[in-house]
């Protein structure tokens, strides 16, 4: 058996050509349920498992309601691969790499946003009274929708969007 790395990397691409793709066929459908099962053990939340095009890494990542350490991440990835099941059929063929989503991931559900509380976000959306994107500070967040404070017109004040009328968003790094 290998040890897997722990890596940063999300949507890695080789000039326009993905690293990573979904195949959607029996073995990755037993593989995700093998590794989502050992993640939410652990008490983590699987973002995504991928496997590379060449067939020859996996790629799962994972989060929590909080974020997720390193440590944590070195742990998760020491747990899958001393899993008698995996060790059985993927850890000679395949490299494990576990990762966090990462500070330029998408912000897509609910729990994304309200573990960014209090961070800024770019947000393409389809509201009717606002141009897009908006630029604005999570204040808070529910299972329909986000609270976030703008600057419209020179004043600074808080609208809801509901999650369905956000297209996009994603935080904003600050240099």
């Amino acid at each position: 058996m290998h040890i897997g790395h722990v890596l940063a990397i999300l949507g890695a691409k080789v000039g326009n050509i993905p690293l990573f793709v979904f195949e959607d066929n029996e073995k990755m459908s037993e593989l995700r349920s093998l590794i989502s099962d050992i993640v939410e053990r652990a008490g983590y939340i699987v973002e995504d498992i991928k496997m590379s095009e060449t067939g020859g890494t996996i790629m799962v990542i994972c989060d929590s309601e909080k974020g997720i350490s390193s440590k944590a991440l070195v742990k998760l990835s020491r747990k899958i691969l001393r899993d008698e099941l995996y060790d059985q059929k993927y850890a000679e063929s395949y490299r494990l790499e576990v990762s966090s989503p990462g500070i330029d991931a998408p912000l897509t559900l609910a729990r994304h946003f309200k573990k960014n509380i209090g961070r800024e976000i770019d947000m393409d959306h389809h509201l009717e009274d606002y141009n897009s994107p908006l630029k604005g500070r999570i204040l808070g967040v529910e299972d329909e929708g986000i609270e976030i404070e703008i600057k419209n017109k020179k004043e600074i004040k808080s609208i809801k969007v509901p999650i369905d009328k956000i297209e996009s968003a994603v935080l904003r790094l600050k240099w």
